[in-house]
């Protein structure tokens, strides 16, 4: 583009390092287990690249030249491939190599209790770090912290009489003025809601004054599609809108974990460029400065996130002195099963909490044992099973979110064959939507297991690493830790046992068409509960009958 070809030959250089280091990991490594580490993900990523190359560029070719692009996305699928495979290998062998030269400062770094700086790729002198002052600062007082979350949302901009809106048909169901705060739409919303709710109300009208009262705060409690609505209005936020968050919370369980998970990544991640109605100015370059301000947001809202989770499990562990351990993990099993009988599609989730907690409960038990700390053999097998588990993850959901782009494709070809048949059949969505939502699915879970084991290795380190509280009461937390992830980990085994039970008087096939068939109504089921009223009313067509 025209920025690119204006931009000076440094700032060229520093996107392509960039980009380079998004795909392959090029950090420093602390030591040889680190650069081994760093080195395996870097051939994988390289594979994966290669892989990926070589399946995409004669589908793309294919689709938009017939058989001679086909043959011509064939070969550059080949040099892709070949090029993506060597250079994640070099980079791999050169990080395993770093790895090995920087273990012995590693060594001498450890014994002397400094410790690795990830963000900057080196050793750092230790700076007391104290949970309840990050707290403080972080989430406020008085839930000054919630405020700002919601603040956040509404950008600086303060409520002005001087707004204006093309349609007030949402800001009457509230009985509001488009100059209205987002605090009074929380208000109005509440009130209105209460007075109108169906089975309080006795008017005639209940149940159509409650659903306009619940579809204008959809629209009008998120600030980008208040915007939307004030400039086009019904119009330009679309008919039939979905609300992420319901979707994904429906569609994964969420809402029960959300104690020991926080709210998951993907409605954030997905909620725009899947479901939100932008404006036609979203794909301005003027947006560049908008789109730092949102990641920036992001980023406060996960910290916000990891100090608000780190700050309830720690009044969870020390709340562990006054019991047995013995009592306390009995506690912490009944609670586990209590979360699968209201949902018991979480199970996944709840072992992965279970073993997180358990890992690095284990982790730092026994580097508080060991003279080398995290250098001793015990804590190096931990973080290798750690790394082992993360690879294998991430292998899964590469190869997943191929599959589901694969798909997508597919669908999207059919739906395009359908509209330019026309007919009534067109307005039926694509039949292979139906054998695409257990994969689609499936993705998402594994993303979601991503989100939650990142999360809660940042809260882990806060509540372990709290150095306010003193070594003797981060041991034991550690040790409630443990005993925490035990009984979620037993818990979810549990369940996973009785459900091979099931699976084991029932033929294979079966078993597998029950589980896609149950993927495919929950997906279908959280795509509904998602739709706003500006939908047609009618049953979501997804091929299922």
């Amino acid at each position: 583009n025209v920025a690119g070809e204006d931009a000076p030959p440094e700032e060229l250089l520093r996107d392509a390092e960039q980009a380079f280091g998004e795909i392959f990991s090029v950090q420093a490594p602390r030591d040889i287990f680190a650069g081994l580490w760093s080195g395996v993900s870097c051939i994988l990523s390289g594979l994966f690249m290669g892989v990926a190359g070589a399946i995409v560029q004669p589908i793309e070719n294919a689709r938009t030249s017939g058989v001679t692009g086909c043959f011509q996305g064939v070969a550059m699928g080949v040099m892709t491939g070949a090029f993506f495979s060597i250079t994640g290998l070099c980079t791999g062998m050169f990080q395993i190599v770093r790895g090995a030269l920087a273990t012995p400062r590693a060594v001498c770094m450890a014994s002397q209790g400094w410790h690795w700086d990830r963000a900057v790729g080196d050793w750092a002198q230790p700076v007391p770090y104290s949970l309840a002052e990050e707290a403080t600062r972080v989430l406020g007082s008085a839930g000054a912290g919630a405020e700002e979350e919601r603040s956040d949302c509404e950008g600086n901009a303060s409520p002005s009489t001087s707004r204006r809106a093309v349609d007030t048909f949402y800001y009457d169901q509230l009985g509001l003025q488009p100059s209205a705060s987002q605090s009074d739409i929380r208000k109005a919303y509440f009130q209105q809601s209460k007075r109108w709710h169906p089975d309080k109300s006795s008017e005639p009208n209940a149940t159509e004054r409650f659903q306009g009262i619940s579809d204008a705060y959809q629209v009008l409690s998120d600030p980008e599609r208040r915007r939307v609505y004030d400039a086009h209005g019904q119009q330009g936020i679309g008919e039939g809108f979905i609300d992420a968050r319901t979707f994904f919370s429906v569609l994964l369980g969420a809402d029960a974990l959300e104690p020991y998970i926080g709210r998951v990544r993907l409605a954030e991640m997905f909620g725009d460029a899947l479901f939100g109605g932008e404006d036609d100015d979203a794909n301005q370059p003027a947006d560049a400065s908008r789109q730092k301000r949102e990641a920036e947001k992001s980023k406060r809202r996960q910290v916000r996130r990891q100090v608000r989770l780190a700050v309830s499990l720690v009044e969870r562990l020390d709340a562990r002195t006054a019991s047995s351990a013995a009592a306390f993990r009995q506690v912490a099993l009944e609670e586990g099963k209590q979360l699968l009988k209201k949902d018991a599609t979480v199970v996944r989730f709840l072992a992965d909490i279970g073993w997180v907690y358990h890992n690095r409960a284990e982790a730092h038990l026994a580097r508080c044992d060991s003279k080398f700390g995290s250098l001793g053999v015990r804590a190096l097998c931990l973080r290798m099973r750690r790394g082992g588990r993360e690879a294998s993850q991430q292998a899964q959901t590469a190869k997943l979110a191929l599959r589901s782009y694969l798909k997508l494709r597919k669908i999207v070809s059919e739906a395009d064959t359908m509209t330019n048949a026309g007919g009534e059949e067109a307005a039926e969505m694509p039949g292979s939507i139906s054998s695409a939502l257990p994969t689609f699915m499936e993705t998402f879970l594994s993303l979601t297991s991503h989100d939650i084991t990142g999360t809660l290795d940042k809260v882990i380190e806060r509540v372990l690493g709290d150095e306010a509280a003193g070594q003797e009461v981060c041991r034991q937390r550690a040790e409630g830790l443990r005993l925490l992830g035990d009984a979620f980990m037993e818990a979810g085994n549990g369940a996973d046992t009785a459900a091979e039970a099931v699976a084991g008087s029932s033929p294979e096939g079966a078993v597998a068409g029950d589980e896609d068939e149950r993927r495919r109504k929950r997906f279908e089921e959280a795509f509904a509960a998602s739709l706003g009223a500006g939908s047609s009313g009618g049953p979501v067509r997804t091929g299922v009958d």
